[in-house]
């Protein structure tokens, strides 16, 4: 690379880019607002319709716009980054400067299907708990969440989850139990019906379904969990993580 590299001129699209990217992070574009078209980045900034048309592409890429065809392209919103699939949660959206939120659908004592039991190490009458939830950041559906818990280890939890407090709370406040680590499969799948109604999308649009196994630090197995999650929401990162 040349010495003189650094005063090399800045492409148009780059900047023209870099505009629309701080206008989206002062809030001047909303999400769902459409972005001038490729005709009016031009005429606004003196450039061919190909660099206009490359600023847009690379907002496209970058996952910050999305195109509707016929229409022109608009702000997507915004998604949220590097979440592992391995830990809490309400954790992770806190983390990211969003204010993380819970519905419980459905919570009971079951005798689980026998992939659950095997996963928990239950024996083949042994109860489990089943917490179903649909998870929200900002106040949004993002998620569907089901959780399986061995009864044995957290008798009587049913009377002690409300809709927003944490599961990981109540297990280590009333249980002595930490979640320290686990492991996790993340796929990219289509939505079912039932996901795309809960989740505010179109059948068949993407989600990234995973599924992870928790541990306590004593190799104790706390729950299997299956979860759901907006593909045009969410980028993962995997592998075996420590949640302490």
């Amino acid at each position: 690379m040349s010495p003189h590299s650094h005063d090399l001129p800045i492409p148009m699209y780059f900047r023209i880019q870099q505009i629309i990217l701080d206008q989206i992070q002062r809030g001047i574009l909303q999400p769902g607002q459409q972005i001038p078209t490729e005709s009016e980045l031009a005429q606004q900034y003196q450039v061919s319709r190909i660099t206009a048309k490359r600023a847009l592409d690379e907002l496209v890429h970058q996952g910050r716009a999305f195109r509707q065809q016929g229409r022109g392209t608009f702000v997507a919103k915004p998604r949220i980054r590097d979440i592992s699939g391995f830990g809490s949660f309400s954790a992770d959206i806190k983390a990211r400067g969003m204010l993380p939120g819970s519905k419980i659908l459905k919570f009971e004592e079951i005798i689980p299907e026998a992939e659950v039991r095997e996963r928990l190490h239950l024996g083949k009458n042994e109860h489990a708990y089943l917490l179903k939830r649909l998870r929200l950041a900002n106040n949004e559906p993002v998620a569907v969440e089901m959780a399986y818990l061995p009864w044995r280890q957290f008798p009587d939890l049913i009377s002690q989850i409300q809709d927003d407090k944490s599961l990981y709370a109540v297990l280590a406040e009333n249980y002595q139990t930490v979640p320290t680590w686990a492991d996790a499969e993340i796929e990219a799948r289509s939505a079912t019906k039932e996901e795309a109604a809960l989740l505010h999308m179109h059948v068949g649009k993407s989600v990234l379904a995973a599924q992870r196994v928790t541990f306590a630090a004593n190799y104790d197995i706390i729950e299997t969990v299956h979860s759901v999650y907006r593909g045009d929401r969410f980028t993962f990162f995997t592998g075996r993580q420590f949640i302490g």
